[in-house]
């Protein structure tokens, strides 16, 4: 379950972390206070009476009534004298509009044999929803199956009508909403299919003649005549006996006696068992290969979708298809002009679907469009509110769209929300042509801003595991958010990238492309100016982070800008951690560096969380370790193992157990250094974080070596791209070059050994790392002694030359050519 949290107005408020924030600001206030908004944002709209309000508020405690009203007056100052309604002689009422969010699961919300048809093509799966449905038919009235457009929800009433017929000694009969006439009323369009006299007054005479009768009545497409549906539902449920009803609907009904069945799209092998079975024989060889998951994949694994697509599989061919599949809005459209009908398109599906919104729904459901992946209903609110739409409405608007099954809910440990990649390539045809791609855009980007600011404060605070799961899912939405703004709105970007530091900070290797192009433009200073001081001083912060250990040079440049800004605000936390940053991307101890972090000591504060203080303690262990001090190196990451522990700082917990045994191997401990760094190959902990797993294989592969086991180093070396792929390894194991050209001179490959070493000291200079960490010098210093016995002066230098021209990515790639 997950904790709740509520957003009204600027504010949001996490009453288990007993935290309110104000637009990425914490709001102090008082105990009494804090529980009395709580009380009041929890019943938000209802009537509170004082003593119930004073019981909670002060429990066990005997106070004067005026305690309360001082405390009610607090609130009105913070919030406005509108947000608390005083009713006299009872109490009080909240009366703005709260979002309540990651609550946890919220309730999901004639005698004939019929007139079925007899001869359908195979279904394929659905052997999971044919049984449920079944079950449920046979225990109530009526049952609903939902879904989206296309996902499949008549073929599965046809099959379960036809498995269920014979248990209806009246028949089985269907009946096509669609193709109602104008304004017929849906009692007498079941009145007609069953053959039956309609009458001045077919609701009221429907039950009548069909009470003595047992029989399944299908009601197919009842999306658009919903209201009457439910009416005509409500009187067979209320007024037979052995009628069961059978609807098909993109929303459920709200009827008597009504169990909604949620149909989804097809598993991946029944979508590729449907598309092979559909499949022209002439294409069958290609039926065995990933190019099918690949198609239904794209396809949304959505049935209707995958049966148009393999009818142009006679023309296109199976590679043919999948080359065209980003048209599929028009790839999927009527083969036959001459005979349209709704369920023979997708596009048409999704159209009919689309026209029947209200239009406020259907604004929102283009304006949803814009996040490429899942979202909460808070980054939906944060996005969509703007004058003409509150928060409240936004998200009546969303629910809505969940109920005609136009989005897809993820039922996870919090309740997200995504469309369909077909359904939002249509919503983004919609986007474009109401001429509001920019704007969407640019809210999008402004909701993630502020929702990122609350995040960034809440980091240093929350548990880093909770924090995570709570805004991990965010992660597509904040990479597109960042492409857009770094082209039309600077100021956001800047501001988005360093509110976002903390989840980005695992996956630095994706991040640094934007602090590289971010910087670029704010570093001429007629950029930055109007960009408000907290930003740039966080955004040049956030930047030191990305390129920390990674490009030195450059985490130096960036932390000295943070910390000029961060002094000149006066916020001391901030200037601890560019100066922490700035001492700690030296690499080794110097006095640059000791004076940066003996400046940091000055401000430093002990009550400041383990996320804060462990960067510390690690900077300092580096100083100690590049200096030869090696027990108090060792201190320090053992303290600051030891502080991560205790704050639940899982990530700090692995960087110190990962530099205890990069320690190890530099004070000659190699036996130790192998032993630590194979525990944590083995049971890596928050892979999520490559940087410190490529650290870990690098460590390892030259502890390895220094052993002289070079088949097991070979072993990890091997293993290296493919857990941190190829981007990653170039980004981070270039510090590793030496010890890789250990490997390779061992094998007898001597002229490429050189040519790596030529090209890792020109990384390590290009990166401003001029030098060697101790452990990477005594890799260096191998590499020279061993390839001076091996080859002439004369050889070593040309080689190195030529491995100075060698671009990264083709040194990297034959670096690990084995």
């Amino acid at each position: 379950m997950t904790t709740p949290h509520y957003r009204f107005g600027d504010y949001k408020l996490l009453p288990a972390e007993r935290l309110l924030f104000r637009r990425g600001s914490e709001v102090a206030l008082t105990a009494r206070a804090f529980e009395l908004l709580v009380a009041f944002v929890e019943r938000a709209g209802q009537l509170l009476a004082k003593d119930d309000l004073m019981k909670r508020v002060w429990a066990g405690v005997v106070v004067e009534e005026n305690n309360l009203a001082v405390q009610v007056g607090t609130l009105r100052k913070l919030l406005g004298a509108e947000a608390i309604g005083t009713i006299p002689g009872f109490g009080y009422r909240f009366t703005l509009p709260v979002l309540g969010v990651a609550s946890g699961e919220a309730a999901d919300t004639p005698h004939s044999t019929g007139n079925l048809a007899m001869r359908l093509p195979a279904l394929i799966g659905r052997e999971t929803e044919l049984a449920d449905a079944e079950a449920l038919l046979r225990g109530h009235p009526v049952v609903t199956l939902c879904g989206g457009p296309g996902v499949g929800k008549t073929r599965l009433a046809q099959e379960l009508a036809l498995r269920l017929r014979g248990d209806f000694t009246d028949g089985a009969w269907w009946v096509d909403l669609t193709l109602l006439r104008d304004d017929e009323p849906v009692a007498a369009a079941i009145a007609r299919t069953l053959g039956l006299p309609p009458g001045s007054d077919p609701l009221t005479m429907l039950p009548a003649r069909l009470l003595a009768l047992k029989l399944l009545l299908v009601l197919d497409n009842a999306e658009h005549r919903a209201a009457d549906v439910a009416a005509v539902v409500d009187v067979l449920a209320r007024g037979t006996e052995r009628v069961s009803l059978l609807v098909t609907s993109q929303l459920p009904l709200h009827a008597q006696g009504e169990r909604v069945y949620r149909v989804a799209a097809l598993p991946l092998a029944d979508a590729k068992r449907l598309l092979v079975t559909r499949a022209s024989d002439a294409d069958s060889g290609a039926h065995g290969t990933d190019t099918a998951a690949r198609i239904c994949e794209a396809l949304d694994c959505n049935p209707l979708a995958i049966e148009l697509a393999s009818s142009r599989l006679d023309a296109l061919g199976m590679d043919g298809l999948a080359a065209r599949l980003h048209q599929r809005l028009t790839l999927l459209a009527p083969g036959d002009a001459l005979r349209p009908s709704r369920q023979n398109a997708l596009a048409s599906a999704l159209s009919w679907s689309h026209e029947l919104l209200a239009e406020r729904e259907r604004r929102v459901l283009r304006r949803l469009a814009v996040f490429p992946g899942s979202f909460s209903l808070e980054s939906a609110a944060l996005v969509l509110a703007d004058e003409t739409l509150s928060t409240t409405a936004a998200v009546e608007a969303v629910l809505a769209l969940v109920d005609r099954s136009l989005l897809s809910v993820d039922r996870g440990a919090q309740r997200r929300f995504r469309l369909l990649e077909t359904m939002r390539l249509f919503a983004l045809d919609k986007l474009a042509a109401a001429d509001e791609t920019a704007l969407a855009q640019a809210r999008h980007c402004a909701g993630l801003r502020w929702l990122f600011d609350d995040a960034y404060e809440e980091s240093w605070r929350l548990s880093p595991t909770v924090w995570t799961a709570r805004y991990e899912p965010e992660l597509a939405g904040l990479w597109a958010a960042l492409a857009w703004a770094g082209k039309h709105d600077l100021a956001s970007a800047a501001a988005l990238f360093g509110a976002a530091a903390p989840l980005w900070m695992a996956r630095a290797t994706q991040a640094r492309p934007h602090a590289l192009a971010l910087a670029a433009l704010l570093a001429d200073e007629a950029e930055a100016v109007a960009i408000p001081t907290p930003v740039l001083a966080r955004f040049w912060w956030a930047c030191a982070r990305s390129h920390s250990a990674v490009h030195p040079g450059l985490a130096r440049e960036a932390a000295e800008r943070a910390a000029r800004l961060y002094r000149a605000l006066g916020d001391e936390r901030g200037e601890y951690l560019a100066l922490v940053e700035h001492a700690f991307n030296w690499r080794v101890d110097g006095p640059e560096a000791r004076a940066a972090l003996a400046a940091a000591g000055m401000l430093e504060s002990p009550g400041w969380p383990a996320a804060v203080l462990e960067r510390g303690l690690t900077t300092e262990a580096v100083l100690h370790l590049t200096s030869g001090r090696h027990e108090e190196a060792r201190r320090c990451y053992r303290e600051a193992q030891a502080l991560c522990e205790r704050g639940g700082f899982e990530a700090g917990v692995y960087r110190a157990r990962l530099n205890l045994a990069d320690q190890a191997r530099a004070a000659g401990e190699l036996d130790l250094a192998v032993q630590l760094g194979e525990a944590l190959l083995a049971a890596p902990g928050d892979v999520g974080d490559l940087a410190c797993l490529a650290s870990i294989m690098g460590n390892l592969i030259g502890a390895l070596v220094a052993q002289g086991h070079f088949g097991r180093a070979r072993e990890v070396a091997l293993d290296c791209p493919r857990r941190l792929g190829r981007l990653a390894l170039d980004d981070q194991l270039w510090v590793s070059l030496d010890a890789l050209a250990l490997l390779h001179l061992q094998d007898g490959r001597i002229q490429l050994a050189a040519q790596l070493a030529g090209t890792a000291d020109r990384e390590f200079e290009a990166h401003g790392q001029m030098q060697r960490q101790p452990n990477e010098a005594a890799d260096r210093a191998t590499l020279a002694a061993w390839l001076a016995g091996q080859l002439d002066p004369a050889d070593i230098t040309r080689l190195a030359l030529e491995g100075r021209r060698m671009s990264l990515s083709d040194a990297m790639q034959a670096a690990f050519d084995f």
